[in-house]
């Protein structure tokens, strides 16, 4: 008897344009929540966010001590970074148990997605061999910090496109020097598209993940919540 092909998993894609971190932050929330009761598929936010530095749960004072304000204490993994004007962000609400469990896997998969979307725009990148992140020769393009609540995942990764480097300086980003980080502007000599760069993203985490990912937007997801399940904010 031939074998039966496997399905793909279905899941949703959302790009958010320009948004507060903060805001992102309650919406992630909101969908954590919903995908584990069910309510959501598997869904990744793309962002670009108001400048903000944010310290996850293994944050050191040291790193981010010559700021001028306090920075947001998130769940995620790793020290602090810095989000802004010109990086696209990528936030994954996943259901681990859907994909054996395997943190290190996922971890490997969303370096993996940036890596060969990374490629299509002409830049050659790789995994962090001693530290995280996505890396052009000895320069990180990228960085990554997840969450996991009951093995629903939140959080993500920092792809510095056209992110102007000088706003590195007040921290030591994921506990290196300023200096060490680069960005796809930087390389190229030229800008990138943010909002093109994010359709080969999604395209190259399809493939990466085994799901099809479909487009939607928030009003739409927000009113599906509002009807099947009072409560949820999105």
């Amino acid at each position: 008897m031939a074998a039966v092909a496997s399905e793909k998993l279905l899941g949703w894609s959302l790009e958010l344009g320009q948004i507060s971190y903060e805001r992102v932050l309650g919406w992630q929330h909101g969908l954590v929540k919903m995908r584990e009761h069910g309510l959501a598929r598997d869904t990744i936010l793309t962002v670009e966010h108001h400048p903000v530095v944010t310290v996850g749960k293994d944050g050191h004072r040291e790193n981010f001590d010559g700021l001028d304000e306090e920075p947001y204490f998130v769940e995620r993994g790793g020290d602090v970074t810095y989000h802004g004007p010109g990086q696209l962000v990528a936030y994954f609400i996943f259901n681990l148990t859907r994909r054996g469990r395997d943190i290190h896997l996922f971890m490997d998969g969303i370096q993996d997605g940036i890596i060969k979307a990374l490629k299509e725009i002409g830049i050659t990148a790789t995994r962090g061999d001693e530290h995280t992140g996505v890396w052009v020769k000895d320069k990180k393009i990228a960085s990554i910090g997840v969450a996991v609540k009951r093995w629903i995942t939140f959080h993500g990764a920092a792809i510095n496109l056209n992110t102007k480097l000088s706003d590195f300086k007040k921290i030591n980003p994921c506990g290196l020097d300023a200096a060490v980080m680069t960005s796809a502007q930087k390389i190229l000599g030229k800008k990138v598209n943010l909002k093109t760069f994010s359709h080969v993203l999604i395209e190259k985490y399809a493939q990466v993940f085994d799901t099809d990912f479909t487009p939607v937007s928030l009003e739409a997801l927000a009113e599906t919540l509002e009807s099947q399940a009072g409560g949820y904010e999105i």
